[in-house]
């Protein structure tokens, strides 16, 4: 269920045009990742007791979504900033499928690679439905 979670992630950004989307999972060295990149992750995971109907299970869950965007080396605090509130938050906030809220934002220059890098957590919860299988 997280891959899934990851996944749809990452295609909704794609779909409105974000470019160079990656999984935490994705093993791409940061040098072929682009200029600006964004790699999703979740950091917390949790599900409920699930609800049956005659044909399917659905499963209630949280979870908490780590979003990293990596800024270019020259790019400011605030561009970063705009870049995140212009092309990434208005897809994570009209996800359907999932309801989310910014838990902590935070920027960060990351020696490692010289760029700064904003993280932001969001508190996720939903419903996965399953097909039940007829055993």
């Amino acid at each position: 269920m997280l891959k899934e979670i990851l996944d749809s992630i990452k295609e909704k950004l794609r779909q409105a045009g974000v470019t160079n989307v990656y999984s935490a999972f994705d093993a791409l060295p940061v040098e072929k990742k682009g200029e600006v990149f964004t790699v999703v992750g979740i950091g917390a995971f949790e599900t409920s007791n699930p609800v049956y109907s005659q044909f399917n299970v659905y499963l209630p869950f949280k979870t908490e979504i780590e979003v990293n965007v990596t800024a270019q080396r020259d790019m400011s605090m605030a561009s970063l900033y705009n870049y995140y509130c212009d092309e990434i938050e208005p897809v994570l906030a009209g996800m359907a499928d999932m309801n989310c809220s910014v838990r902590k934002m935070a920027v960060r220059y990351d020696s490692n690679i010289q760029r700064l890098v904003l993280t932001v957590r969001l508190a996720a919860s939903g419903m996965s439905k399953m097909e039940r299988s007829s055993v």
